[in-house]
């Protein structure tokens, strides 16, 4: 058969229909051309698509001939369809769920019901109902309750039967409750026994109760490998806090460097590893501080930052400067006070500040006390006459009455005793004075008998 030069009339009509399912293809192709155009250029990257599907898009795109009109209408009928479906589905969603509600058709499923009914929410009329509209018959409702009720796992039964059974033989016990497989049994147990830990074995390697190779073995069935195993087993040892270990490297002289290696080592990060060792190392008490700074200058000028250093608040700064001018003790300022150091002018008639030594001020400043104060000391440490020479120098008109009660007062004596010690300072008459002195009639003219016979302390013996 040519269809090219058709003689009989079917070749005439097999011709004009092959002519017009091409003319067909070409009107469909040249349709739907446009829209695989379109989405072609809606892809960014058509290098992401595999080559062949790009080809195939290209095809349809820009046909090269008829005959792929019918692939075409077929995958642009699958596209639309998809589309059309998505854009569709919010509202028929919306129309389903406004049947429902109209309808209340849905029931509880066989599962919901029966974790109900265990539970107590629903009664056995209910339950059979809800069972029945699922198609279960009653028996195997109740079968189906059954399978939903909780149950224990293999290893909750397992456990169970260590304590109410054998505990080396679990499997008569386990058996009545569950069904384990034999070949599994033994995987099965195991898995419920305890084993030990990393730290219970490294517990065990430092109280060498095992061996390290026992350690290594035991280590390596909980799960360690390799240079693991050595790692678990270094850190698993104690390593003493910073501020031990620094103590201890300090008493044998260990090295600065070495110093902060080893508290790096015991979790203190390097970058901060000498800021630590700094604060840890022990700082002189704030007292000593301050003698230190008296013993360097007066002035204190580098007290401030030598406080600093040890913690010390800036806004206490002057606190600590004003307590280091220090104050004698109250023992030591009655002794001035007693010595007249307060009443210049007196402690000037006594040369008491005559030959102050002018290195005693520098050396007082250094313990914290003003030129003043060590003025004060240095007239109250001199050396005071005893009473007894005061009552001899004023018998012998050295002294005059004044001057002894302020030699008394420097000596403590108060008040009320003395004048009384002043009066028994003279020596009172012998008896034998007292008869030369009345026969020889000596000042009777200003002592009567009486006066004299009562210094001499002879008392008359009593009448016979």
């Amino acid at each position: 058969m040519d269809l090219d030069r058709p003689i009989s009339y079917g070749e005439y009509y097999h011709a004009a229909h092959l002519e017009s399912l091409k003319l067909m293809d070409e009107q469909t192709e040249f349709a739907l051309a446009p829209f695989f155009g379109g989405l072609i250029s809606d892809i960014t990257d058509m290098g992401a698509i595999p080559a062949g599907v790009a080809s195939m898009l290209s095809v349809l795109a820009d046909p090269p001939s008829a005959g792929l009109g019918g692939f075409a209408a077929l995958t642009a009928g699958e596209f639309a369809s998809e589309t059309i479906r998505d854009l569709i589905k919010p509202g028929m969603s919306a129309a389903a769920r406004k049947i429902n509600r109209g309808a209340l058709e849905t029931w509880l499923t066989a599962s919901q019901g029966t974790s109900l009914h265990l539970r107590g929410k629903i009664d056995d009329e209910y339950y059979n109902l809800v069972m029945a509209s699922e198609g279960y018959d009653p028996s195997i409702g109740e079968q189906f309750k059954t399978a939903m009720t909780p149950y224990p796992t293999i290893p909750e039964i397992m456990r169970f039967a260590r304590y109410h059974g054998d505990p080396e033989n679990t499997k008569d016990e386990v058996w009545k409750r569950f069904n384990v497989p034999v070949d599994d049994y033994d995987i099965h147990e195991w898995l419920t026994l305890q084993v030990l830990t990393t730290d219970q074995v490294h517990k065990l390697f430092r109280r060498e109760t095992i061996t390290e190779q026992q350690a290594d073995e035991m280590l390596k069935q909980i799960g360690w490998r390799g240079e693991s195993v050595d790692h678990v087993k270094d850190s698993g040892w104690i390593v003493p806090n910073p501020m031990l270990i620094t103590q201890g490297l300090l008493h044998i002289g260990t090295e600065k460097d070495q110093l902060t290696e080893a508290i790096r080592k015991a979790d203190i990060h390097p970058d901060h590893a000498e800021t630590y060792l700094d604060a840890i190392l022990t700082k002189p008490p704030t007292l000593d501080v301050v003698a230190y700074e008296l013993r360097q200058s007066n002035s204190l000028y580098g007290l401030d930052e030598s406080l600093g250093k040890i913690g010390i608040h800036p806004d206490y700064f002057e606190m600590y400067k004003e307590l280091s001018n220090v104050i004698p003790p109250v023992s030591d300022i009655i002794t001035m006070a007693v010595r007249e150091v307060f009443t210049p002018e007196i402690a000037e008639r006594f040369g008491q500040y005559e030959d102050f030594p002018e290195p005693l001020e520098d050396w007082a400043g250094k313990k914290g006390l003003s030129k003043e104060w060590a003025e004060r000391y240095w007239a109250a440490h001199w050396s005071l006459p005893s009473a007894t020479q005061g009552f001899s120098m004023l018998h012998r008109g050295v002294i005059d009455q004044t001057e002894l009660n302020m030699l008394l007062r420097a000596q403590d004596v108060m008040p009320f005793w003395r004048d009384k010690l002043t009066q028994i300072a003279y020596r009172p008459l012998t008896r034998v004075d007292v008869r030369r002195m009345y026969k020889r009639a000596y000042s009777m003219q200003t002592v009567s008998m009486k006066h004299i016979w009562n210094t001499v302390t002879i008392r008359k013996k009593p009448a016979r």
